[in-house]
């Protein structure tokens, strides 16, 4: 083998390797891994209560504004002899 085939072969299994690379971190790895995380991240930080969520019309988890919760909890208030 001489040396131009020798280079092909290493920079073409190096293109390869680097797409295949690639495609696999943005099509199953990279995303998979994301929502994981956020999802860990949220569930963590609203089972400790320092942020609230509710669902939205399609069933998705939302997060709730302070405001809004400050809101109900002095109409409750005001409601309450």
């Amino acid at each position: 083998m001489d040396a131009y085939i020798h280079t092909m072969i290493a920079t073409g299994s190096l293109a390869a390797a680097y797409y295949f690379g690639k495609y696999f971190e943005k099509h199953i790895f990279g995303k998979e891994i994301i929502e994981n995380a956020v999802g860990n991240i949220l569930e963590s930080l609203e089972k400790d209560g320092f942020i609230a969520t509710g669902f939205d019309k399609d069933g998705d988890k939302e997060l709730i504004p302070v405001s809004e919760l400050i809101a109900k909890a002095l109409r409750e208030a005001k409601e309450t002899p």
